[in-house]
């Protein structure tokens, strides 16, 4: 019978891929590591602080003496906090009193931030084989350090993918030599640089910009000043576009670079109505004025030039629903933000089955209990969603008929005749919306007490549900933080287990 080493690379890494010992599958023998290695050692995470000083240092150690070989397989470099100073306990609250660590500082502190200032340079110039680069700015960290990683990501050769969550308060750094990224992720406030990096990337096929700027700093980003630095006559062929926070406005200079989109992100995009301009900045007002659109136009643009988006996240509203009943070819809705049930039934009737035979993956937040909703109104409509594989929705538990466990118990056991039904389901997750009677509540604690009691009744339900039918191909049941997956148990029945 032919044994492991017969199989084809792939095969064997794919095997490792799923063990959770794979670190010492390794081990097995020359070949087995040779083609595992790789997978084990791709990722590294950097983080420094006082509770990992010692773990942190021995790190920076084995890369800059070059004591190990997994340098060389590190394709994603993910770096968090530099501060040896910084103790990630701080204040915490206990039975609603400030309790503050009062712990005595580690008397190695000041030496180990002496230590990695000697190690991170010859640590970091054993990773230039990444291709991608994870970085959270840390206010904790020294200057010196958050400078020496800005220009560290500059010189990586191979780099294609940037994960950035800016920081406030960071000292001068290098951004704008990075360039030559095919992915741009940016979260918090995006410094001026960024439109540098953008420009520097003439093949940047992936651009989020996530930001609450106009909210908290008093100034405003712009779509136009983002993409504003790149050569005329040279457009992006951007495929996505996730904007958080920008003023947007799609016109000849914007839409010059997505005529290749596929998919478009566009959440709390700030544009201010004549009636609520008094709460708002000049500088916000200006920029809202020049480069802000209202949803209707912005969708509208999306329709009139004809982009051939798959792809659509947005907070429902009357132009994403107009929208999305005008075109073909959509496989995937996500609708972080979701009210009001006249919506709702426009959503179900003229979107979802509009797109039924292209759905492959449906995302519904409701913000309250009602149509948005899994139910009776719209279990056949979801059904006719055959090529489907992965389902976000909330349920409703304003049924007046028993209690909220006999409640959820009759959802869930609907919802799992429905995945019977639908051969390609493989991912659920279940959600809880508030309480309509709470919509104008001015006290947060019923509807958190309503979403942990939803939470609860629902994770009973899915563990006390089986056994499961054969059909049902869901392989991850999502509830809050608890994920569920199908396991076979001593007596041959199929459960959802935690």
């Amino acid at each position: 019978m032919p044994g492991l080493l017969s199989l084809a690379n792939e095969l064997i890494a794919n095997i490792a891929d799923e063990l959770d010992t794979r670190k010492i599958f390794r081990n097995t023998c020359r070949r087995i590591n040779a083609v595992v290695s790789p997978r084990v050692f791709s990722y590294i995470t950097i983080d420094i602080h006082e509770e990992r000083l010692d773990v942190g240092i021995s790190q920076l150690e084995a890369l800059a003496t070059k004591s190990t070989c997994a340098a060389e397989y590190i394709r994603t470099i993910d770096i968090r906090r530099l501060a040896p100073k910084y103790n990630p306990k701080g204040p915490t609250f206990v039975n609603g009193k400030l309790v503050v660590n009062n712990e005595p500082k580690n008397p190695k502190i000041d030496l180990v931030e002496e230590r990695m200032r000697e190690l991170l340079p010859g640590a970091l110039s054993t990773l230039k084989g990444a291709t991608t680069a994870i970085w959270a700015m840390c206010g904790r960290n020294p200057d010196w350090a958050s400078v020496l990683v800005s220009e560290f990501l500059a010189t990586l050769p191979a780099l294609d993918t940037l994960h950035l969550v800016a920081a406030l308060g960071q000292p001068k750094l290098h951004l704008d030599r990075i360039s030559n990224l095919t992915k741009l992720i940016v979260k918090n406030d995006p410094d001026a640089a960024i439109a540098e990096i953008i420009a520097n990337s003439p093949h940047l096929t992936h651009l989020d910009i996530l930001t609450n700027s106009y909210e908290v700093a008093g100034y405003t980003t712009t779509l136009h000043s983002l993409l504003g630095n790149v050569p005329r006559g040279r457009p992006l062929r951007l495929e996505h576009l996730g904007v958080s926070g920008c003023c947007v406005r799609l016109d000849h200079e914007t839409l010059s670079h997505l005529p290749h989109l596929r998919s478009l992100e566009l959440n709390s995009i700030p544009y201010i109505p004549v009636n609520e301009r008094q709460f708002y900045t000049e500088d916000l007002l200006s920029k809202s004025d020049r480069f802000g659109s209202s949803s209707k136009d912005l969708w509208g643009a999306v329709e009139r030039e004809g982009i051939p988006l798959e792809v659509v996240v947005a907070a429902a509203d009357d132009a994403v629903i107009d929208y999305l009943a005008s075109t073909t070819g959509i496989k995937k809705i996500s609708l972080p933000e979701a009210d009001t049930d006249v919506l709702a039934n426009r959503f179900f009737t003229q979107v979802v089955l509009r797109h039924s035979k292209t759905l492959v993956s449906l995302s519904i937040a409701a913000d309250f209990e009602g149509l948005w909703c899994f139910g009776n109104h719209n279990v056949n409509i979801l059904l006719e969603c055959a090529q489907l594989s992965k389902l976000s929705i909330a349920v409703d538990t304003s049924s007046t008929s028993g209690g909220k466990e006999a409640i959820i118990d009759g959802i869930v056991n609907q919802i799992m005749d429905m995945a019977a039904q639908m051969p390609n389901l493989r991912q659920l997750e279940l959600l809880s919306a508030n309480r309509e009677i709470l919509r104008n509540a001015r006290c947060g604690n019923p509807t958190m007490s309503h979403y942990r009691r939803t939470f609860q009744a629902l994770c009973k339900s899915i563990s006390s549900f089986g056994p499961v039918d054969p059909a049902i191909r869901i392989n991850l049941i999502t509830v809050g933080q608890w994920k569920f997956q199908p396991r076979c148990g001593a007596d041959g029945v199929i459960k959802y287990v935690l």
